[in-house]
């Protein structure tokens, strides 16, 4: 019994560490492409095996202190599997990411207001992808085709667009300025705007 016991507690904790290693390194696509209850889903999942194999490392530490003389590989392998899992989770600087599949980022720009924060990246291939997440766990994603030339941007989107942005944006004193702001003369402050680099944190 206690040997059976052992094998379900290996395959459980391997698959935990499996289903979290998925998850964690497709998670860009996932929020990306996937909405809805699916989408929750999947994030929940990510916390759930974390604490999943954290609750048998503290059992496996604890079983191991109780049959301390009577300990054999198999008995401990939960345990090690487990270990290994919170070490890759925690400490390990190279976390596999499948955003490494899409194209380069050429530049990119951020805007930060009071409860929201969205990143653009203009990609190598001309393509670009625009990240919103706001307050009560808004996440929007739009995307679509650039194209450049001297300080004008010209996108093209895929469905719709945010507020923030039109199809004819220019670079000005490192912010991306729509036609309609730029033709304003009252406007002079740009700071709600989306800035080039990353997010600074300013808010």
């Amino acid at each position: 019994m206690k040997e059976f016991k052992t094998t379900k507690h290996t395959i459980i904790v391997t698959t935990a560490f499996v289903v979290f290693i998925l998850l964690s390194t497709f998670y860009h696509h996932i929020d990306k492409y996937l909405t809805g209850v699916i989408f929750i889903l999947l994030t929940l999942l990510i916390p759930t095996t974390v604490i999943l194999i954290l609750t048998y490392v503290v059992k496996g530490i604890i079983m191991i202190y109780r049959e301390r003389k009577n300990l054999t590989f198999k008995l401990i392998l939960p345990t090690i599997i487990a270990l290994i899992s919170l070490t890759y989770i925690f400490f390990n600087p190279w976390h596999l990411d499948s955003e490494n599949l899409e194209s380069k980022v050429e530049f990119r720009a951020c805007y930060e207001g009071t409860q929201n924060q969205s990143y653009i990246k203009f990609r190598k291939d001309k393509s670009f992808e625009i990240n919103s997440t706001g307050a009560f766990f808004a996440d929007f994603w739009y995307t679509g085709n650039w194209r450049k030339n001297g300080d004008t941007i010209f996108m093209k989107f895929d469905k719709e667009r945010p507020r923030l942005l039109s199809d004819t944006i220019i670079i000005k004193d490192e912010y991306l300025v729509t036609l309609t702001e730029l033709n304003n003369d009252t406007t002079k402050d740009y700071s709600r705007c989306y800035y080039l680099g990353y997010c600074k944190g300013l808010n």
